[in-house]
């Protein structure tokens, strides 16, 4: 990322906080941590927060520089495994970047300047495991301003509702449709009327929810090209390529509509009396992954109060080039969305079914992340 010019144009992302949107950069590394540029991002309001990922930790990792093979040798030579090498890291890196973003979380009095850190993707399906890994990395890193990374999946909901129960920050992630969203938000609540009970001071317990946008346009798109492909039929065919490119922003319109809805729901509002924390929705997948797409398509349609938008380096480039930041997007066009998804569910696209699918390749994905750094780490020197 050019970061100067991006500073330069940092007007445009102070526009977005004012909406109530919260910038935050989707990645993490040592080189941005040392040379100063993540500071320099944060201190002139382009982002105000972080997520990560084994993806993201692979990549910065696996790129040979930052000091990562130096801290693996020396870590290596004091016999520690892989796995304590990936923890220690990962820790140190979330740790640096909390520190950094702590004074936004101040600022605002603990709604922004948050970094999130997922489990090992390998315990997903284990909740139990997850609870107390989730417990640990919190208290290890012993930063009020993190965030654990819990997936969406039907063990990591239990997982979500145990930690907020017990006062540990969330950010539910790997979510693709209006079930995982409701899910997700039950699971929030759950926790918190659980914590209350507990005792515990609810208005320091924070959560948000990821909804992924561009990976269900990259999906869908080829059930429906394939149905084209297929298609004799002049006026099917044409429906079919009208709804191309519309179901990620149609979905997450939908989700928007919901988030809305649930916490204005009278039931939260007895727990936002207690000092409850509305679940912040997070637009996740916001690089445009289809080359023919405009390529802040996940971005400019989604400016909403109460959310956040995790954005790559490319994308932080290309709002400061020619974005387009208007107020309150999020909530426009909620009835040709759902004219959309009518559309496909007139063409058998279930997208419930679809986000299943894209949930289970996501935490593969991840699993695969990660057992590729630890097989690096190795290699380097680890145990």
């Amino acid at each position: 990322m050019n970061v100067d010019f991006v500073v330069s144009k940092s007007e445009i992302f102070k526009k977005m906080q004012s909406y109530g949107q919260s910038p935050w950069l989707d990645n993490i590394s040592r080189c941005m941590i040392d040379s100063g540029d993540l500071e320099k991002l944060v201190k002139n309001g382009i982002i105000t927060g972080i997520t990560s990922n084994p993806s993201i930790f692979e990549k910065s990792i696996n790129s040979g520089q930052c000091g990562y093979p130096e801290a693996v040798k020396a870590m290596s030579s004091k016999k520690l495994t892989s796995l304590e090498i990936y923890d220690t890291i990962t820790r140190e890196d979330i740790k640096s970047a909390a520190l950094i973003l702590k004074p936004i979380y101040e600022k605002t009095n603990g709604n922004d300047g948050f970094v999130s850190i997922e489990v090992p993707p390998d315990i997903a399906t284990d909740a139990k495991s997850s609870v107390n890994e989730a417990i640990r990395i919190f208290k290890l890193i012993g930063e009020k301003n993190v965030l654990i990374k819990i997936p969406a999946t039907k063990e990591g909901l239990g997982v979500v509702s145990e930690l907020i129960s017990k006062g540990i920050n969330v950010n539910v992630t790997l979510m693709f449709s209006i079930n995982h969203y409701i899910e997700a938000a039950n699971a929030y609540i759950e926790g918190i009327k659980k914590a209350s009970q507990n005792g515990l001071n609810i208005s320091q317990i924070h959560s948000v929810a990821s909804i992924f946008i561009s990976r269900v346009d990259t999906m869908v798109d080829k059930i429906i090209n394939g149905l084209i492909n297929g298609t004799n039929g002049s006026a099917k065919k044409e429906k079919l390529i009208n709804l191309l490119g519309k179901t990620g922003v149609a979905n997450s319109k939908i989700i928007f509509n919901k988030f809305n809805e649930i916490f204005n729901w009278k039931n939260f509002n007895g727990l936002k009396e207690k000092g409850a924390n509305i679940q912040r929705l997070l637009f996740a997948s916001t690089s445009t992954k289809n080359p023919a797409y405009y390529d802040l398509k996940y971005v400019e349609p989604f400016i909403g109060k109460n959310t956040i938008n995790t954005l790559p380096d490319e994308t932080i480039e290309h709002i400061a080039h020619h974005g387009n930041i208007i107020a309150d997007t999020a909530a426009c066009e909620f009835d040709e969305s759902k004219q959309i998804i009518s559309g496909l569910d007139e063409f058998g696209i279930d997208l419930n079914l679809a986000g299943e699918k894209l949930q289970l390749d996501g935490v593969k994905s991840f699993e695969d992340a990660y057992e590729k750094l630890l097989k690096t780490i190795k290699n380097t020197g680890g145990i």
